[in-house]
């Protein structure tokens, strides 16, 4: 069934074909699974051939089921050479089944193809290579319904399901439900997840319920039934050549998938918060080459005033994230763990600055009688307000209102201890005549 739906999909879906110029890529490691005795690693390029590439949770792994199942410096000598099917976790060998039964010979795991630690360790430079890795893959093999390396995916073999008719919006008996199958299910949790799906051009999810197809042309299930066709955001996330559909879709949907992708990213789980930044690089850099923008951070230049105006929602305000070897600065939404949300959305008319413009005025005040604005700091600190400064970043678009009276839409910002530059500590809306240095003295609220 799974052969039938792929090459289906290779012979009348020209759009899941690869993109133009990506035709010969290739991973620097993938695993041969010709013979299960001798798994091996090769870096040799094997142009003509397909490769399948496994989106998993790792789950929660000792130190010594790391060292045993993951390529370090140590053992990867010996894994050129060879390695036994025996020696690896069920979900491991549930996806080399998967690629042998589809008679290809060649598989990319992430713990297997990455040297994972030790002076040989090339996580840092692979995980930059992601996006051709999902993108240039025959198709994605999904583990969805499993909660770690141990647990597997494949269902014992049992009697053949009753079917409905292909091509059909639905049938009397398909009962699968693909939203709390693979969206709600424990894979999808997983913040290094959203980047592979959305990345991938094809997916074969092997849920608990049932397994399904998901390619640009939509999602079939095992019952030979095709499931409504998407809409809506979901018609980027199934885009196979992520982002061509959203470089076409116009400013303002655009702006609002980005949101979107970012909230859902950021209550996303993680093992390593340090990984935030990571987890999710090359597919915002593949953004922003299309779109023909500068991107930093999780910040894209050309929807810097609605992507700086970014909040906290979860109630435990916890300082910054602790990363050590490189800096993210405190403008980008990427320096705090937890969830976000934008103050603004897309269908917001913002005049917006240019960079060079943007200043800093003495303070945001509130009027003594009424209130004028709105304040959401970052951390759960007290905040000196008077050392505080307002970098106004756009104004509300209202033709109705005076400009003294239309709303600022502002970072709150201090001064560095030392002296050396400033830093975020909030985001707020304010009326515009109340950021100024020559407004009288008010009270805060």
């Amino acid at each position: 069934l799974l052969g039938k739906w792929l090459q289906n999909c290779d012979d009348k879906h020209k759009e899941c074909r690869r993109q133009s110029g990506k035709e010969n890529f290739w991973p620097k490691r993938v695993i041969c699974v010709d013979d299960l005795k001798n798994l091996t690693l090769v870096e040799e390029q094997h142009q003509g051939e397909n490769y399948l590439v496994l989106s998993h949770c790792w789950g929660p792994l000792t130190d010594e089921e790391k060292k045993r199942f993951c390529t370090t410096s140590e053992n990867y000598g010996s894994r050129k050479l060879g390695f036994s099917y025996n020696e690896l976790p069920k979900t491991f060998q549930d996806a080399i089944k998967v690629t042998r039964s589809l008679q290809k010979k060649y598989l990319w795991i992430d713990a297997l193809c990455i040297i994972q630690e030790g002076p040989d360790c090339d996580w840092n430079s692979e995980a930059k290579a992601m996006a051709d890795i999902f993108a240039c893959a025959y198709f994605t093999i999904a583990a969805s319904s499993a909660r770690g390396w141990g647990y597997g995916f494949l269902k014992p073999q049992s009697e053949p399901p009753n079917i409905g008719v292909q091509g059909r919006p639905s049938t009397p008996t398909c009962v699968c439900d693909f939203d709390k199958d693979v969206d709600q299910g424990p894979l999808m949790k997983r913040a290094w997840v959203l980047q592979e799906r959305v990345l991938s051009r094809r997916i074969i999810h092997f849920t608990a319920a049932h397994t399904y197809c998901e390619c640009g042309d939509g999602v079939l299930c095992e019952q030979l039934t095709k499931l409504k066709p998407p809409w809506g955001k979901q018609y980027f996330i199934l885009d196979p050549n992520f982002p061509r559909r959203l470089s076409i879709s116009g400013y303002e949907r655009t702006l609002d998938f980005v949101q979107f992708l970012f909230r859902k990213y950021s209550i996303s789980w993680l093992t390593f918060e340090t990984d935030r930044d990571v987890a999710i690089h090359s597919l915002v850099e593949r953004m922003g080459q299309v779109l023909g923008t500068e991107v930093r951070h999780g910040i894209f230049g050309c929807f810097r005033g609605s992507l700086l105006l970014w909040k906290r929602t979860h109630e435990n305000k916890t300082p910054p994230t602790p990363y050590k070897d490189r800096a993210v600065p405190s403008w980008s939404w990427m320096a705090y763990p937890g969830g976000i949300d934008f103050i603004l959305d897309a269908t917001r008319g913002l005049l917006v600055p240019c960079s060079e413009d943007l200043g800093f005025e003495e303070r945001a005040i509130f009027d003594r009688t009424e209130k004028v604005g709105s304040l959401w700091f970052d951390v759960a600190d007290h905040i000196q307000f008077q050392d505080c400064f307002c970098v106004v970043v756009s104004m509300g678009k209202d033709d109705k209102k005076e400009d003294s009276r239309k709303t600022y839409n502002v970072l709150i910002i201090r001064q560095k201890v030392g002296g050396r530059g400033y830093e975020r500590v909030g985001v707020g809306k304010v009326e515009a005549h109340y950021v100024s240095i020559y407004c009288d003295a008010g009270m805060l609220w």
